[in-house]
């Protein structure tokens, strides 16, 4: 019997070796049917993966699916096996809050934002996460900074790269949105 865990350990480079052909199928195999460890799966198919899983993968960002493993299931599909020109439409409609397919749906599409305009400009994307961080009722809102960090290439000119908490504006934010704005034309 194969430990679904172990080959996704391996698939995700925290343990040693590759993954076989064989236990790539068998991860396919539960995502086919639905039977099993499908959050794994879905990173080994993800990171081990081809083109040929596009489909496979892509029912768990839709209904009944959707709510237990859209977000897994959009990040391999967008992150892992770099399909992000496919999925920048629906990434681009989560982040305005207009197809939230899964409860997390927008959030994850936040969080893949740096992926989403990485070589492509898209610059109302990138005001609406400006947005985002300057409403400070909005529960994104730090996604949305930490998205923007990465964006502009910050990691080492803000005291905090990453934050678990945000209270009203202080100076990395203030270098953030100054930045972004002139950046992006943002107003």
């Amino acid at each position: 019997m194969m430990d679904i865990s172990k080959i996704r350990d391996r698939a995700q480079g925290v343990s040693e070796g590759p993954v076989t052909p064989e236990e790539l199928e068998f991860a396919r195999n539960i995502l086919s049917t639905s039977q099993g460890d499908i959050a794994s799966a879905l990173y080994i198919v993800g990171y081990c993966g081809n083109d040929d899983d596009i489909l496979r993968m892509e029912r768990y960002i839709k209904p009944p699916f959707a709510e237990a493993y859209g977000e897994i299931a959009f990040k391999a599909l967008c992150r892992y096996l770099k399909l992000i020109d496919r999925y920048r439409p629906l990434l681009r409609s989560l982040i305005f809050g207009e197809n939230l397919s899964w409860p997390d749906g927008r959030i994850t599409a936040i969080q893949l934002s740096p992926d989403y305009l990485s070589g492509y400009r898209d610059n109302q994307v990138a005001c609406e996460l400006v947005n985002i961080l300057l409403n400070e009722e909005d529960e994104d809102r730090l996604s949305a900074r930490n998205a923007l960090v990465r964006i502009l290439s910050l990691t080492d000119q803000v005291k905090r790269r990453v934050v678990s908490e945000l209270r009203g504006f202080d100076q990395d934010t203030k270098l953030i949105l100054n930045l972004a704005k002139a950046r992006f034309g943002c107003e």
